[in-house]
């Protein structure tokens, strides 16, 4: 069995199930025990780090981790790259979007920025829980405003709404098919980042900062934009809860969130049990 050295895992829908719910003991136990054995522990998210930032401190995670599903790179302190999306493509999205009653978040430089009417309680209090209660959000009177006061450093655009406006998502996504990157991270959203932006590309690029062969790092996740990712690493887990895209890329499919899946993973591959 290959040695583990580095272990990437998605945030929602891996270690935690939903809003206001913590990483289940079992699995904790098991990413300290790795951390312990000398294994390099991430994180993967399509989230900013600021909105991150509680899971990040709870694991200890020292070192970049991979956010905005692979456009932003990051730690506390810095940037160690990214993979942006262009301000016009940015304008572009929103504007297909607008109008639909489907939510539309902006995501710069470790900040998400949106209108008064993108305002949606439950995104933004998973937000708050990310960010030990304060939420990074900026939020404009209109598309133009926000257009004006935004630079040009963008890693993402999602556009959220409930299942049922699932359709329409994804209707309106087709347009960009091939000249961004699209994918959803559950059934609620969709999102945008630059073509070739991916979990698997920025796994690759921090198995090489850290100096470890990519067939040396294992990959958790559960999404549509942890895809990529489960097919780059060495080993490629996905949920039992997962989405179609991660469950056919797997090389293993594990628990479910609810059921230990992570600590399941841990041991069956860093501890050989």
């Amino acid at each position: 069995m290959q040695k583990i050295k580095l272990l990437a895992m998605d945030i929602d829908g891996t270690l935690i199930p939903g809003v206001g719910e913590d990483i289940a003991q079992v699995d904790l136990e098991a990413i300290r025990c790795a951390q312990r054995s000398g294994v390099k522990v991430t994180l993967s998210t399509g989230r900013i780090l600021g909105t991150a930032k509680s899971w990040v401190q709870r694991l200890n995670i020292e070192g970049p981790v991979i956010t905005c599903n692979g456009a932003d790179m990051r730690d506390m302190q810095k940037s160690y790259f990214k993979d942006n999306l262009s301000f016009e493509g940015m304008k572009e999205i929103m504007s297909a979007y607008r109008d639909t009653g489907l939510k539309r978040y902006v995501f710069s430089d470790n900040h998400i920025y949106c209108t008064h009417e993108d305002y949606f309680e439950k995104l933004f209090d998973k937000w708050r829980m990310g960010n030990g209660g304060e939420l990074p959000v900026t939020m404009y009177e209109s598309d133009e405003q926000l257009c004006e006061r935004v630079a040009d450093d963008i890693q993402k655009v999602l556009v959220w709404g409930h299942e049922e406006e699932q359709a329409v998502m994804e209707e309106r996504s087709k347009q960009f098919a091939g000249r961004f990157d699209v994918v959803p991270s559950g059934p609620d959203n969709v999102e945008f980042n630059g073509l070739g932006v991916s979990k698997g590309k920025a796994l690759a690029a921090l198995a090489e900062y850290y100096g470890f062969d990519i067939s040396e790092t294992m990959a958790i996740g559960d999404g549509g934009n942890d895809t990529d990712m489960l097919k780059a690493a060495g080993i490629g887990v996905a949920m039992g809860n997962a989405m179609e895209g991660p469950l056919k890329a797997a090389d293993y499919v594990t628990a479910d969130v609810r059921h230990g899946g992570v600590a399941q993973a841990i041991d069956k591959f860093v501890f050989g049990k």
